[in-house]
């Protein structure tokens, strides 16, 4: 018993450490990308980049919000889409989910199928970009930021997966009692789903939330950019002028204002993910265990 408990704690030790130089390993380049955009170009120049700045500086951020209306309007715009997004992606996916879970859709395997053949197989994006730009008419729109990015065979997958592990007894009471469908899935199936659908909602937030390709792709119109495509104009322009040797004061850098425009862009994510982590792990775990 006792060398039984000795082999249990070596483990917990052994593995309480790793996790510990894991989270250092992914916590170092935070703490660099944060020192380089407080840093000045001459410390970065003499001392390369550290955990903690040699010479502090915030004219890196003054570089980045200079025109302060259109990152303001970036935020906006990213937050618009994200909401958006995010609420029409969990209706959608829970709408096709719950039939997929109930074993009285005789539809259910064939278009199981067809979702998971999605996931292997993309339709590319020469045709998705004539679809949305010629035959929708959606560029410089933000429906080609919304629509496209809507729902998702994985996320369709993992709730189905969820619904299927809610005792059908519980809807076939429901049923009795004269309640349709629709009702059951209104009433009991969603109440009954809230981890599922936090975390689909966080991973469709997030993922509208980095989207930057789209913005690239169908919009021209600068009052319609999206912060992480705004976030790399700016990093593009920074490298240009660090090309062309036009931050020669000393006080500002390219580099800096790279690190800059990442943070400006990465901190609303960084946040929510830390108050929403927890339902992010429980809604991958939960149905992956039967019974």
């Amino acid at each position: 018993m006792t060398k039984k408990i000795r082999r249990i704690s070596a483990f917990d030790c052994f593995n309480v450490l790793w996790m510990v130089l894991f989270a250092v390993f992914c916590f170092v380049p935070l703490m660099i990308m944060i020192s380089g955009s407080l840093s000045t170009d001459s410390a970065i120049q003499n001392f390369g980049y550290t955990l903690f700045p040699k010479e502090w500086s915030l004219t890196s951020y003054g570089v980045v919000f200079s025109d302060s209306i259109v990152i303001f309007r970036a935020y906006g715009v990213s937050i618009l889409v994200a909401a958006t997004g995010t609420v029409l992606s969990v209706l959608l996916t829970a709408m096709i989910a719950f039939p997929l879970s109930r074993s009285d859709f005789k539809f259910k395997n064939p278009i199981t199928i067809l979702i998971l053949i999605t996931m292997l197989f993309s339709p590319g994006l020469v045709p998705t970009y004539i679809l949305i730009t010629q035959y929708l008419q959606w560029r410089d729109s933000l429906l080609a930021l919304i629509i496209p990015g809507i729902g998702g065979s994985f996320y369709i997958i993992l709730m189905r997966t969820f619904f299927g592990d809610i005792p059908k007894e519980i809807s076939d009471s429901a049923k009795i009692d004269g309640s349709s469908n629709f009702g059951i899935f209104l009433k009991i199936v969603l109440p009954l789903s809230s981890p599922a659908l936090a975390t689909c909602a966080v991973l469709f937030a997030l993922n509208y939330w980095n989207d930057w390709y789209s913005s690239f792709l169908y919009i021209e119109s600068r009052e319609l950019w999206s912060v992480q495509y705004l976030m790399i104009k700016l990093a593009n322009e920074a490298q240009a002028w660090k090309m062309n040797a036009s931050l020669s004061s000393g006080t500002e850098s390219a580099d800096s204002v790279v690190m800059a425009t990442c943070i400006v862009g990465s901190v609303p994510v960084m946040i929510v993910f830390m108050f929403l982590q927890k339902y992010i792990v429980k809604g991958l775990m939960v149905g992956a265990v039967k019974g």
